[in-house]
């Protein structure tokens, strides 16, 4: 069996799919890591700055679309061709891999709303997945959600709460959540992204540190096996789950999480999931105090990385 899978360098996650995908199918694996596209010199720099500024059109996405497949040649044929984030391809550059695939699959890891270029790519595929439910039932997707792959336990952890991610309009739903973690006497790790100086100058305080580059899927690992629990802040125009419970469900930690729709999978245990709501005012100290509640093992297999990529390539 011959694969060509496709995904952007999202802080090193491809490399535990991409070992899966080849330890699982035994393929002969092909792949492709969308990274940021570099100008070749600066005549390309100007070029695309006079056609964005006269022509509306940006020759630096063609050019790395273009890219993208300059090592698939024509006569070249896979058995499965599978995508992830396929908006990082134009639509001439899809339909050349696609074509030179028996079956192509995609996975969207964003909502539509957040990415609605993601609908271009829709008629390229032949099975297509989301964790996104709205996306799901307005697009006719496959639900698909995330998945843990490290399993890893810290016994002895020393902070109480960690959550990472951008620095955005949900900072102060992360000050409120922050205040009820100190009420009830814990500490907390925050790690927010920001380029603005001045934002970090204005919130950073002992517990929430400012970063200016992403930290790596295993830098973050070792942040998240020295917490008891993480924290998960939703995105407003999101409803599918994000990674952060997966992680915590993987190392069987606790979850306190905005997200409202997750009392509807069948992991939600109200001793392991904490559910902020907008009339929140508190976590109740018990939240703290009681241990993990262990799930079935058939449950917790489910949202293993491996069930994962067994989903993507049954037939």
């Amino acid at each position: 069996m011959k694969v060509l899978f496709m995904c952007p360098d999202y802080f090193g996650i491809y490399k535990v799919i991409r070992k899966e995908i080849q330890d699982q199918t035994a393929c002969e694996l092909k792949s492709v890591i969308f990274e940021d596209y570099k100008y070749k010199n600066s005549f390309q720099k100007i070029h695309n700055f006079l056609a964005k500024t006269f022509l509306k059109k940006n020759l630096k996405k063609i050019w790395a679309s273009k890219e993208r497949i300059n090592n698939i040649a024509e006569n070249e044929y896979f058995d499965y061709i599978f995508v992830i984030c396929p908006d990082f391809l134009l639509n001439d550059e899809l339909k050349y891999v696609t074509e030179r695939a028996k079956k192509s699959i995609v996975y969207f890891w964003d909502s539509f709303d957040n990415i609605s270029r993601y609908e271009r790519t829709l008629p390229f595929f032949d099975v297509k997945y989301s964790f996104e439910p709205n996306d799901v039932a307005k697009y006719n997707l496959n639900l698909l959600t995330n998945f843990y792959y490290n399993i890893n336990r810290n016994l002895t952890p020393t902070n109480d709460v960690f959550f990472i991610g951008t620095f955005d309009e949900r900072i102060d739903l992360i000050l409120a959540v922050l205040k009820s973690i100190y009420k009830s006497g814990k500490t907390a790790q925050i790690y927010l992204q920001s380029d603005n100086d001045k934002t970090a100058a204005k919130y950073q305080t002992e517990s929430i540190k400012f970063i200016k580059k992403p930290i790596t899927f295993a830098e973050s690992e070792k942040i998240y096996n020295d917490s008891k629990i993480i924290l998960d802040v939703q995105k407003k125009i999101q409803k599918g789950l994000t990674f952060r419970v997966f992680e915590a469900m993987g190392k069987g930690k606790k979850l306190i999480t905005t997200n409202e729709d997750i009392v509807n999978y069948d992991f939600y245990n109200p001793i392991n999931i904490f559910v902020w709501k907008d009339t929140t005012v508190e976590i109740p100290s018990s939240f703290f105090e009681t241990p993990y509640e262990e799930l079935s093992q058939e449950v917790f297999e489910k949202y293993s990385l491996k069930n994962w990529v067994k989903t993507i390539f049954e037939d």
